[in-house]
């Protein structure tokens, strides 16, 4: 090719158009699968789902499931718009003019051109989640987030940022524009051995400053049952765990542990306690408290329960929150009583230490996440290596599951570690890096790359750019990923299965609480199952419980 023809071919103006083409078709293949997933909502359930939900649940869940999908689809209008445009009209060589216009190293300009495109991102965003949090989950009484809680989160993202990913980006643009072609291998390694430590140190670490992880003790504890999705109660009480602290008066007292705010004062405990012959929760262990809740007569938890009664400060606090949404006749109203459930945590805690040392979980601790600070929605999870092994369990999760279904889903949380889940995830993370990034060493300074946005070969725009372009490739592979994740999904179940005769019964009856408690929809379309979903769809995933404890059962007999 003559060389003048070869330089009009790489930087001519088409490079642009086709490349945005190439990038958007994953972009579409994943709107078209959400419009049949939206097609879905209000389908027949399956034979198996049936009765899970009541017709008024029913109907919430119908509702939320619509909300949910309107708004991903028009988020995916406004991101999918915003970054086409910002594309074609030129912001990325505008964005490098400024940062060149710092006078800094080529890899200073590096980290800040990269540390303001995702600084943009996240500003554009958080329109986008204070709606999705304050609005959409706030209407169906899933949010338990303060505007305190959510902006903490948001700084703390910002500062880990700050701490670890500046200078892990800084290493990698060195790297890259230090060793030549051969820089690929030795970002892979470095950004490998980064992966590792952050694995160990995730649970220890970097989760805590995000999670309350609150030992679960010996015990007795007292939790707050949710409401009703037509109901709200103040954040700082919803989903509550009690623990026995030192008595008052010669009375049992129970405390919560964690740092939630919970009255006038940052760090203030809620104090489960009697005053003036009644149980009351309240905000101080002195005589003059502000008192949220008080027990329906005098009771007692010797049956298990205890109707407590919302005081009116306490109705207040919800309609502050809400404010003119109070009027939406949608939008959750102030409950007016919750149940307090006395519950054996020192049983609950030997149960799953017993569970783990017999399945060869060993040396994990056990805590429990204030999930509710932030959701009702729940979970459980295991995570770490030896030593950092820890159990995990959402306080939401707590007063919804009997003591033999929390095993069985550990069980199954046990068996995505006993069978390797996390470490062949890893595996495979290691080698789809070390695939990228080859191609990235090749592709790095490519004058066609360079032409399709606009801006000269440099190593860092090299990064932003082929990130971009690498997405037409990490789709498919994203969709294997998932493929292997679902088919993780049912060995873990299998797991759970073979730890005990009953937790296919408890297993199952755990996730139909799960998906109740969470108003899933119950009819995914397949297509958006087989793109997007880690997990199978409950319906198949009942059923292949079911079958796997015949099979395996009546082999054992």
């Amino acid at each position: 090719m003559d060389p003048v023809a070869g330089e009009t071919f790489w930087q001519g103006a088409n490079w642009p158009f086709l490349v945005a083409a190439a990038v958007a078709v994953p972009e579409i293949v994943k709107f078209v699968a959400s419009l049949l997933q939206r097609s879905r909502i209000g389908s027949p359930v399956p034979e198996e789902l049936k009765g899970i939900y009541d017709e008024e649940e029913n109907d919430t869940s119908l509702r939320y499931s619509i909300a949910k999908s309107t708004f991903g689809l028009w988020h995916t209008f406004f991101s999918a718009g915003v970054f086409f445009g910002f594309w074609l009209l030129g912001g990325f060589p505008c964005l490098d003019g400024f940062c060149c216009g710092l006078e800094l190293s080529e890899v200073s300009t590096g980290v800040v051109y990269i540390t303001l495109l995702m600084g943009l991102q996240q500003a554009l965003d958080i329109p986008w989640d204070l709606y999705f949090t304050f609005v959409l989950e706030e209407k169906f009484g899933f949010n338990k987030t303060t505007a305190a809680t959510f902006a903490k989160d948001r700084v703390k993202g910002v500062l880990l940022y700050l701490l670890l990913g500046v200078p892990v980006l800084a290493v990698v643009l060195w790297f890259l524009g230090s060793f030549g072609t051969g820089a690929w291998f030795w970002v892979w390694s470095f950004i490998t051995a980064v992966q590792v430590i952050m694995l160990i140190l995730l649970p220890v670490l970097i989760l805590p400053l995000f999670m309350e992880m609150i030992p679960l003790p010996d015990g007795q504890a007292i939790i707050l049952e949710d409401v009703g999705a037509d109901q709200a109660l103040p954040p700082f009480l919803s989903g509550r765990v009690f623990y026995a602290d030192e008595p008052l008066q010669n009375e049992k007292a129970w405390t919560t542990r964690d740092r939630r705010f919970a009255g006038a004062k940052v760090g203030e405990q809620l104090v489960l306690r009697r005053k003036d012959g009644s149980w009351v929760i309240c905000s101080a262990r002195g005589e003059d408290v502000q008192i949220y809740a008080t027990a329906n007569g005098a009771g007692s938890f010797a049956d298990g329960k205890l109707s407590f009664q919302i005081t009116e400060e306490a109705k207040k606090l919800v309609e502050a929150k809400q404010g003119q949404a109070s009027s939406d006749p949608l939008v959750p109203r102030a409950a007016t009583t919750v149940n307090a459930a006395c519950v054996e945590a020192g049983s609950l805690r030997r149960s799953l230490l017993e569970m783990a040392d017999s399945l060869g979980y060993k040396g994990a601790s056990i805590f429990v996440i204030d999930g509710s600070a932030r959701s009702s929605h729940s979970n459980a999870f295991c995570t770490g290596f030896g030593s950092f092994r820890r159990i995990c369990l959402f306080d939401t999760l707590l007063p919804i599951m009997s003591e033999g279904e929390i095993l069985a889903v550990l069980g199954h949380e046990i068996g995505h570690d006993r069978l390797y889940h996390v470490h062949t995830r890893l595996i495979s993370q290691i080698l789809y890096l070390f695939v990228m990034l080859y191609v990235l060493g090749n592709f790095l300074l490519s004058p066609a790359l360079s032409a399709a946005f606009f801006a000269q070969p440099k190593v860092y725009l090299g990064v932003v750019f082929f990130s971009i372009i690498w997405e037409p490739v990490d789709f498919p592979l994203s969709v294997l990923m998932q493929l292997l994740s679902r088919s993780h999904e049912y060995q873990a179940d299998r797991f759970s299965v073979r730890a005990g005769r009953e937790n296919s019964r408890l297993l199952g009856e755990a996730l139909k609480k799960l998906m109740k408690k969470s108003k899933v929809n119950l009819t995914p379309h397949p297509f958006h199952v087989f793109l997007n979903n880690s997990h199978p769809p409950l319906d198949t995933r009942l059923q292949a419980i079911r079958d796997y404890h015949e099979k395996y059962y009546s082999c054992a007999a």
